[in-house]
């Protein structure tokens, strides 16, 4: 018999502390002073942090070193530099943005970036030619009817009481994005664009914070903690991207344009997903490799191969039965088959090998 003991290689709770309700009331006060209601925090300080800074980048200076030191100690940062990024990488990327005489470096720079990060620079640079509006917007914030929508719509894909308090917001400029951390990380800019659907994005990061209190993985090296992203942007994803599936290509963006060719691409995804599977469960030793293979395999951390599997389940099954494996994701992975199964036809699903190996992953829990 299998020895889930022998197989697992180490356990991670992914469970953050409980945040109190955010009270009615909040109110922008002026200088570093969050936006805050009872002991939740909408913090600015990260943003305000960075136009000092970048606006001493602008005169072509170099900040002092206690202006950096600011900069990277505010919540937003420092959560960015525990979990993806490094201090090295905002420095430089900073310096090349907007300090004049650095112009040529960074287009050079801008050549060569790829992926998200070739989104990055140009985004600096919009911040730089938009100031005047950011600071505007920062000034005009009153989150409780956007905290209170987005934690409805992260509450509609969870289990009854898994939404309790509001997690903390920072607010930063780091790139065209955001991220469910504790606590959550909002790019200014990247709100902005939003406009009229900031709850949508801000609610797709509270379903990863609440989620990710209930989540308990036993990681068997790269491959189950991927295998939990998938699961956690795809149920997140039916609030803020299902609708660009629905829509005329006409009417998306580039960026949604791009997004959905790669949804309709999933099929030939869930094959080699299935096939590394398959490796993986006869290897005894070395499926560190495979796992690193299965997420470069799947694109954009899994966003598109999670909301097309969360999509099927919501469709055939329906949202009670989606919201009851929100936070288990081998129960995700489950009841996506029974889905696939169900829809029939050319579905793409998953091998007795792939699923049997799944279970196995799931044992170490």
């Amino acid at each position: 018999m299998f020895n889930p003991c022998g197989f697992c290689i180490e356990r991670w709770r992914l469970v953050t502390a409980l945040i109190a309700v955010l009270l009615a009331g909040a109110f922008f006060a002026g200088g570093d002073r969050p936006l805050k209601s009872g002991s939740a925090v909408a913090d600015f300080s990260g943003l305000d942090r960075f136009l000092e800074l970048t606006a001493v980048l602008e005169k072509d200076k170099e900040p002092a070193k206690e202006q950096w030191d600011a900069l990277f100690a505010t919540p937003g940062y420092a959560v960015l530099l525990r979990n993806e990024f490094q201090k090295d990488y905002f420095v430089e990327r900073f310096r090349l943005a907007f300090m004049p005489s650095r112009a040529e470096a960074l287009k050079e720079q801008m050549k060569k970036d790829t992926g998200l990060r070739a989104k990055i620079l140009p985004h600096y640079v919009r911040v730089k030619a938009v100031r005047g509006a950011i600071e505007r917007w920062r000034a005009e914030q009153r989150p409780d009817e956007v905290y209170a929508e987005a934690a409805r719509k992260a509450g509609s894909l969870l289990p009854e009481g898994a939404v309790s308090g509001l997690p903390d917001i920072s607010f930063v400029i780091f790139a065209p994005d955001s991220r469910g951390y504790d606590p959550v990380v909002l790019d200014v800019l990247y709100c902005m664009d939003k406009g009229g659907a900031l709850a949508d994005l801000v609610g797709h990061e509270f379903h990863h914070y609440y989620r990710n209190r209930f989540v308990d993985l036993t990681q068997d090296q790269t491959t189950l903690g991927f295998l939990n992203q998938i699961h956690a942007e795809g149920i997140a994803d039916l609030i803020d991207k299902a609708s660009w599936i629905r829509k005329p290509e006409a009417g998306l963006t580039p960026d949604e344009a791009a997004f959905v060719k790669l949804y309709r691409d999933t099929p030939a995804v869930f094959r080699i997903i299935d096939d590394l599977l398959i490796r993986m469960s006869g290897m005894r030793t070395g499926r560190w490799s495979l796992g690193n293979d299965l997420r470069k395999a799947v694109p954009q951390s899994g966003h598109p191969t999670g909301l097309f599997m969360a999509m099927l389940i919501d469709e055939e099954l329906g949202r009670e039965a989606l919201v009851g494996v929100a936070v288990d994701p081998f129960g995700f992975f489950r009841l996506y088959q029974q889905a696939a199964v169900k829809r029939g036809g050319e579905t793409p699903r998953f091998s007795d090998k792939a699923l049997a190996f799944l279970d196995r992953l799931a044992a170490c829990r």
